[in-house]
């Protein structure tokens, strides 16, 4: 029962996302506004807005995304191979380090970066059945 709610939240969160992106779209398929897209982070069934006042900050690199939160004492580091240009990554790796646990290190099956707007990074990853999404500003 619990694996059939946590698959009903992640699609709902899912479709939620993409109904937002759809509804920020002109007929072009451009989105209008930057302010219309909110920067956030999910991953099973933990998830937090990016460029807001709670405590999360990003760091990027060419080939890697670390998202920290010193109040919280946990990170998640993103790390692929193949630069940071829209496209099919490979090698992708999630590590999530909390206090009091010990570190995860998540291979990804995939890893696809998308390039919104010329504005916006859009990176969906995937281990399994289980699915991540990082929306951030350039």
């Amino acid at each position: 029962m619990k694996r059939i709610i946590h698959t009903f939240v992640i699609a709902f969160q899912f479709i939620i996302l993409s109904a937002v992106l759809t509804a920020c779209k002109e007929d072009d398929g451009n989105i209008s506004s930057p302010q219309e897209v909110t920067p956030s982070f999910f991953w099973e069934g933990s998830s937090f807005q990016l460029e807001a006042d709670n405590g999360w900050s990003i760091t990027r690199f060419a080939n890697r995304v670390a998202l920290s939160n010193f109040h919280q004492k946990c990170q998640y580091h993103l790390s692929w191979d193949g630069g940071s240009g829209a496209g099919e990554k490979t090698n992708g790796i999630l590590k999530i380090s909390e206090a009091g646990k010990k570190l995860q290190t998540i291979r990804l099956d995939a890893l696809l970066i998308e390039d919104i707007n010329g504005m916006y990074y859009n990176i969906h990853f995937q281990k399994g059945e289980a699915t991540g999404i990082l929306l951030f500003s350039k």
